[in-house]
């Protein structure tokens, strides 16, 4: 075997489909179908992308997919939140429907993550804001 070509003789080399790097995160997690993915669909998404597997592949190592069930991302999210949701109930005295205006969840999964989490919940109305 011979000596390795020299660097630059890589740039000019054509490889199939556009270069991987030009494929963002985004448009990669787009392209991959939720639910059970396995990797017979890889070809479907390298068709999706107009790009090759390999690319697939590569894309996936450097940008992962969360293929977790949906209930487990809320309660990783719930997780994240709580701490935030603590400090303006016990702190800022938001109201629990002041907190679910701002964070856009259910009353119901606020008050669960409290309860859980042993956070008292006050009785409503119990504290009068100050104007």
């Amino acid at each position: 075997m011979g000596p390795a070509p020299p660097p630059s003789a890589l740039h000019a080399l054509a490889l199939p489909g556009p270069d991987p790097e030009s494929i963002t995160a985004a448009r990669l997690h787009r392209a991959v179908p939720a639910g059970n993915f396995c990797i017979a669909q890889v070809a479907q998404v390298a068709q999706r992308l107009n790009t090759i597997t390999a690319h697939v592949i590569y894309l996936l190592s450097q940008h992962p997919v969360d293929w977790s069930p949906p209930r487990f991302r809320r309660t990783q999210h719930i997780a994240t939140c709580l701490g935030q949701w603590r400090t303006w109930y016990e702190e800022d005295h938001l109201s629990l429907q002041d907190i679910v205006d701002r964070e856009e969840a259910s009353l119901a999964t606020v008050r669960l993550a409290f309860f859980k989490n042993d956070v008292p919940i006050r009785r409503a109305g119990s504290f009068r804001r100050r104007t």
